[in-house]
C-alpha cells in the first residue's frame, strides 16, 4: 500500500506541473550585440605628443590673432585592422576665455592662447572638434596632420612661459 500512495502522489504532482506548463506564456528572448575590430595602436610618439612652437616675441602677439608662425606637427595611428577604414580624432581641453576656439594658456604669459587647424589652416580644431581621416590601404596607418601656433585672441600679450594642454580621444569607424 506504501508504494500505491507514493506513486499516486508523484503522479499528481506531475500533473499539476504538467498544468502549469500548459498554462504558461511563450517568451521570445532576443539578444544584440556588436562585435567591435580591435582598434588601432596609437604610436608612440603620438600617446604623449610634445610640440615645441618656439619662442614667439611677445610684440608679434600685439595685434589680434598675431603671430604667422605655425608649427606642423601629426598624429599617428599604425596597424589598423582591415574593418577599420577611418579615424576621428575629437579635442578637448581647457578653452581660453575670450575665444572658444582656442586652448588657455596654462603658463604665465598672458593675453597668449593655443590654435589648432588642420595643415592648410583651412580648419580651426577647438574644444569638441573632431577631424576625420581616412586609413590607408596599404600601411594600414591613419595621419592627423595638424598645425599649431601661440596666438593672441585680443592682443597685449605679455612675455611668460606657455603651456597648453589637448586631450585626443580617438574613435574607429
Amino acid at each position: 500500500m506504501n508504494k500505491t500512495i507514493t506513486a499516486l502522489i508523484f503522479s499528481g504532482a506531475a500533473l499539476c506541473y504538467a498544468g502549469m506548463a500548459s498554462a504558461a506564456d511563450l517568451v521570445n528572448i532576443n539578444v544584440t550585440g556588436r562585435v567591435v575590430a580591435t582598434p588601432c595602436v596609437v604610436d608612440t610618439d603620438t600617446v604623449s605628443k610634445q610640440v615645441d612652437l618656439g619662442q614667439p616675441i611677445a610684440n608679434s602677439l600685439n595685434q589680434p590673432g598675431g603671430n604667422p608662425i605655425w608649427k606642423d606637427f601629426q598624429l599617428l595611428l599604425t596597424q589598423c585592422p582591415a574593418a577599420i577604414q577611418s579615424a576621428t580624432a575629437t579635442f578637448t581641453g581647457v578653452v581660453h576665455n575670450t575665444d572658444p576656439t582656442a586652448f588657455k594658456n596654462l603658463g604665465t604669459a598672458l593675453n597668449s592662447a593655443l590654435q589648432m587647424t588642420n595643415t592648410d589652416h583651412s580648419v580651426i580644431y577647438g574644444k569638441n572638434s573632431q577631424m576625420t581621416v581616412v586609413v590607408d590601404n596599404s600601411t594600414r596607418q591613419a595621419i592627423f596632420p595638424l598645425s599649431a601656433r601661440i596666438f593672441s585672441p585680443a592682443a597685449k600679450a605679455t612675455g611668460g612661459t606657455f603651456n597648453a594642454a589637448v586631450s585626443v580621444v580617438f574613435t574607429y569607424q
